[in-house]
């Protein structure tokens, strides 16, 4: 791209996605690590009748993670629900327009939900919030809702300056929004997906 705004958009964009696959990557360890505690309580619950004490507690807290901590990636990606009935059936300015609007929207909604998250977060910290079984301070978990959501409002803010560069320039490269494909366009890739599959699974 050559005009500024993009460029400076370009740039915004690879240093928050940095922050998002980082983020990311923490949910999947996470989830990575939930899994395998729930496949140790199955086998000692079992087998041992001996479950972990303390299990739900765990879960609980840490499903908080898992659950906020990638909402900036998917958002990036794109890979959030939309309801596309009007927005699919724009084109050109108008769209970018639709995208502006709704991505605004969202932005405002986030920034509400961060300082009330934050309270949140320091009421459990003062108090020594904690779970009934173990006493597992909720703190951290109540912490990274804030985070996630702070991330989450930096990739709104550059994807609503991202949209207002194309209502001024509809000709312009995307930048720093999501690809969004139609269901047309989805469909089109399974079906080369599973071909490729197909042809590598067959023998030479």
């Amino acid at each position: 791209m050559t005009d500024r705004p993009g460029r400076i958009l370009h740039r915004a964009d690879r240093l928050v996605g940095r922050v998002e696959d980082a983020l990311n990557l923490c949910a999947g360890v996470l989830i990575f690590a939930l899994m395998l505690l729930g496949v140790v309580q199955i086998v000692l619950r079992t087998v041992f009748d001996a479950p972990i004490f303390g299990y739900i507690d765990v879960v609980e807290v840490a499903m908080v993670g898992f659950a906020v901590l990638s909402i900036a990636f998917v958002q990036r990606v794109g890979g959030h629900v939309r309801m596309e009935m009007l927005v699919g059936r724009l084109a050109g300015r108008v769209k970018w327009l639709a995208e502006a609007f709704g991505t605004g929207v969202a932005a405002f909604i986030v920034a509400v939900l961060i300082p009330y998250s934050w309270d949140h977060f320091g009421r459990a910290f003062e108090f020594g919030d904690s779970t009934i079984d173990i006493e597992l301070a909720t703190w951290p978990a109540k912490l990274v809702v804030p985070v996630a959501l702070s991330v989450l409002l930096l990739r709104l803010a550059l994807q609503f300056g991202g949209y207002l560069r194309l209502v001024a320039g509809p000709e312009l490269a995307p930048v720093a929004v999501p690809s969004i494909k139609d269901a047309a366009e989805r469909a089109q890739e399974e079906i080369l997906l599973s071909e490729g599959d197909d042809a590598g699974a067959r023998p030479p």
